[in-house]
């Protein structure tokens, strides 16, 4: 038994190490359990604002195509299981109809007004995504125009829009050119129905793989590197793809009580919108590729947390001298690590003037054991240099 604990320390110690213990340990610090419910929270009242402008303005563009109208209200379904009612049967499991959700109002002060409140309404869950994701890739938002940010949230917004449509009609091009290949190949029923499935789930995957690289770089405004950023992309398109085949089978079980349907959809919707949101915090963790996080082994004075008050505060001017980030009002834990930086700044001077001395001597008139040696006693002194510097590098960590 004294061997087995030792052991299971020595496994999870190797897996806190991998880029996937790495992730997990950024999202716990970052509370991504916690950033995931406020994005199901603020999804709960932005959905029906979201959804009457998608379907106002996607219907409009759509037209009198009946197929694909009933493809998109099926990719709506889809990515929001139990919300919309795919069917004209009033008995049909679902809380919205299509046709409450689009405007018909024209065009006047109070519709451009109503416009507008559903607009910021359903950019409400954008900006909360948006805080996000730059938590796990441990950025503070910049100090800037509001409006910009704005116009970055309703650019995700918009693609997230277009992507439920594009998903709808790449479903239609997929079913015709599937028809089209059993029927040219002489194919049986069951082999072709097998590949429009596949071509349906591939175009689902290319439409989710390019979403999630939106949603890092555009709402996020993250700049990961681009290999990361297209594996990160895929690992969740691949993930948002089997989270809505069994959302879509759990709501379907649900929704067949005609007493608990609304309130389970209403209650799924939390729990699929949570899921799909840890699982993008997820994505965006390992896309980030944090360090192995070290023990917090600053001084509780230097942090004053025996002080009163132990927070920066304006009621108590003398907390402004502390070290603190400006944005958040955290302390910081500067004099902990400053005599440390301070010694090794000192080791740093000492060993380039060390390099300095051994290259002036290399070049001074000797013999040529003299100059040997002075050559090996400057490449060690560069050595210990570069030893010194790579210490603290990003690089090496």
């Amino acid at each position: 038994m004294a061997g087995i604990i030792p052991r299971i320390q020595e496994i999870v110690a190797r897996f806190q190490a991998t880029r996937a213990g790495r992730m997990n340990a950024r999202y716990g610090a970052a509370r991504g359990a916690q950033l995931a419910g406020g994005i199901a929270y603020a999804a709960l009242f932005s959905v029906f604002s979201a959804l009457t402008i998608a379907f106002t303005v996607g219907l409009r563009i759509i037209g009198e195509n009946d197929e694909l109208r009933q493809a998109v209200l099926d990719a709506v379904d889809d990515a929001l299981p139990g919300i919309i009612k795919t069917s004209e049967d009033p008995d049909a499991p679902g809380i919205l109809s299509p046709d409450s959700l689009t405007m018909t109002t024209g065009l006047s002060i109070t519709s451009v007004i109503a416009a507008v409140t559903l607009l910021l309404s359903a950019l409400a869950v954008m900006g909360a995504l948006s805080g996000s994701i730059r938590a796990m890739f441990g950025l503070v938002a910049p100090a800037g125009n509001l409006v910009l940010a704005r116009l970055r949230d309703l650019l995700g917004f918009v693609v997230l829009g277009l992507s439920v449509f594009v998903t709808a009609a790449l479903g239609i091009a997929s079913g015709a050119a599937g028809s089209w290949v059993t029927s040219l190949l002489g194919l049986e029923s069951s082999v072709g129905a097998f590949l429009v499935r596949a071509l349906g789930l591939l175009c689902a995957f290319g439409v989710d793989l390019l979403v999630f690289v939106a949603l890092i770089r555009v709402v996020g405004g993250a700049r990961p590197p681009r290999r990361d950023l297209w594996i990160g992309a895929g690992i969740g398109a691949l993930g948002a793809g089997v989270i809505r085949l069994l959302g879509t089978s759990l709501v379907g079980g649900a929704g067949a009580n005609p007493l608990l349907g609304a309130a389970v959809a209403v209650v799924t919707l939390l729990l699929w919108v949570n899921l799909v949101a840890r699982l993008t915090l997820y994505v965006a963790a390992w896309t980030a590729n944090p360090p192995s996080p070290t023990a917090d082994s600053a001084d509780p004075a230097a942090l004053h947390v025996n002080q009163t008050p132990n927070f920066v505060t304006l009621s108590a001017p003398r907390t402004l001298d502390w070290d603190f980030d400006p944005r958040t009002g955290v302390v910081l834990p500067a004099e902990a690590g400053r005599e440390e930086r301070e010694t090794l700044a000192r080791e740093r001077q000492e060993r380039a003037a060390q390099l300095e001395a051994a290259l002036a001597a290399s070049q001074e008139e000797g013999s040529w054991l003299e100059r040997r040696l002075a050559t090996r006693r400057a490449r060690r002194a560069a050595r210990d240099v570069r030893r010194t510097v790579g210490s603290d590098s990003p690089d090496d960590v």
